[in-house]
């Protein structure tokens, strides 16, 4: 019910002009490696296969003020993430299948802006909504939960060639703020989580229609 809630705040969003809408997805498979741990408590390496599949929908609406141009960035992913156990594993046929919807508002200051280039400053926060399935040769299943918060601080700076646009930035991130209800998000230590920084770089590119 909690996710009908924040596509429920993202429907004003679709009321904007269609040059503050855009989406964009990826799919892609890579084999890897992990860490098990065996029956003896030894960890050991095991190989593993995945697919990654993730589509998001971002809206942006700004206004042009003499200081400079104020916008609201919203965006929502739904991603889901398939790892298989290799058959040189303990684990064959085991199968985890991660699903997440990630949540995210900011809003930009940007304070150079030319005809395709701008450069802005951010505050905001993105969310993890998450529901892990582990599936035991597909007869036995678990589930938990595990949902949490990131407020940030960017730097970035977005590149427009036509619809297509890049957006690299610099992120200063408080520590994720971890949350089974939402009341608790009430009574998190933002102080702990503002002293557990990280600085993270990223890139995001995508097409607006």
């Amino acid at each position: 019910m909690k996710y009908l809630y924040i596509i429920f705040c993202f429907l004003p969003f679709l009321g904007l002009p269609q040059s503050g809408i855009s989406i964009s997805g990826s799919s892609q498979f890579y084999n890897s490696q992990t860490l098990i741990l065996g029956n003896n408590n030894a960890f050991y390496t095991s190989p593993i296969t995945a697919r990654n599949n993730q589509m998001t929908l971002s809206v942006f609406r700004g206004k042009k003020y003499k200081i400079g141009t104020l916008a609201i960035k919203g965006s929502l992913s739904y991603n889901v993430n398939i790892i298989n156990y290799s058959d040189e594993s303990e684990f064959t046929n085991h199968e985890i299948i991660n699903r997440n919807i990630i949540p995210a508002l900011e809003l930009w200051y940007i304070f150079v802006e030319k005809q395709s280039t701008f450069i802005y400053s951010s505050i905001g926060t993105y969310g993890t909504l998450e529901e892990l399935n582990l599936f035991i040769n597909e007869s036995k299943q678990n589930e938990f939960q595990y949902n949490s918060i990131v407020p940030f601080i960017r730097l970035g700076m977005q590149v427009n060639y036509g619809k297509l646009y890049i957006n690299p930035f610099l992120s200063f991130d408080l520590e994720d703020i971890r949350f089974e209800n939402w009341n608790e998000l009430v009574e998190a230590d933002l102080n702990n989580a503002l002293k557990n920084y990280t600085i993270r770089s990223g890139i995001e590119f995508g097409i607006m229609f």
